[in-house]
């Protein structure tokens, strides 16, 4: 291949890797309200990166040096403990990840790890506090994401210490189908895949608690399990066992 081809490809592949920068920008919730200069500001600085399912994006106690918007898929926050792992929240499309870390300038304190195949936008820690400072709308959206993620550890620590394992299931579904799901013929779905191995993992309990569970409610047609989603066919009847009309598992 000569030089000039080579150089020719190189060139391409670049023009697409920018392009691919700035249509994420303009697609991101938290930035469309951003003028056109500052977003192929962020554009010019900003990097993109792929990851597969499994795989780490940073581990607890690496440096949150960036921070990081999903563009497409899902992140999963984890927690390494002594006997097993414990997975702190969900993250979907639009969402920043690792947030708390990047504004107070301390290491990740917990683990992050794509739940499924996942584009990410990271910003560099200094144009994010930038942007902060010139856009409040921007800081606001920030702000509210942070004060979700910190009512939604609050109350995954008191379900995991006094609720039964049903009802932690039940909760988290209907969490799930609160943030990302949609109404179908079928019901509410969710399309996510989670393992049963990450649905113990979300809920504080043992894998095979979670497959007694979701099998009993698949029998039941509760809660319906297919191919990188969940259905729901009545929130109502899920909400039911959160209320304890279910038995104990």
């Amino acid at each position: 291949m000569s030089s000039r081809s080579s150089e020719s490809q190189d060139n391409s592949r670049t023009a697409m890797l920018k392009e691919r920068v700035s249509t994420a920008v303009r697609s991101l919730p938290v930035l469309k309200a951003l003028s056109r200069e500052d977003q192929d500001r962020i554009a010019g600085l900003a990097t993109i990166r792929d990851f597969a399912r499994g795989e780490w994006i940073w581990r607890a106690g690496d440096p949150s040096e960036q921070l990081t918007l999903i563009v497409r898929g899902r992140v999963k926050i984890v927690r390494h403990g002594e006997q097993d792992d414990v997975i702190l929240e969900i993250f979907g499309e639009g969402e920043p990840v690792g947030a708390i870390a990047v504004y107070n300038g301390f290491p990740y304190p917990a683990s992050a790890a794509a739940l499924e195949p996942t584009t990410l936008l990271c910003i560099p820690r200094r144009e994010y506090f930038e942007l902060l400072d010139r856009h409040p709308e921007v800081a606001r959206a920030v702000i509210r994401e942070l004060t979700r993620l910190n009512l939604s550890l609050t109350r995954k620590l008191e379900e995991m210490r006094s609720q039964r394992i049903d009802i932690r299931i039940a909760q988290l579904f209907l969490t799930l189908a609160e943030r990302m799901g949609r109404e179908t013929a079928e019901g509410v779905e969710i399309p996510v895949a989670l393992s049963r191995h990450e649905i113990a993992q979300l809920v504080g309990t043992t894998v095979e608690s979670a497959i007694r569970v979701m099998s009993r409610w698949g029998r039941e047609g509760l809660l319906i399990t297919g191919e990188g989603r969940f259905v729901i066919p009545s929130k109502d009847r899920l909400a039911d066992v959160t209320r304890g009309s279910a038995d104990a598992t």
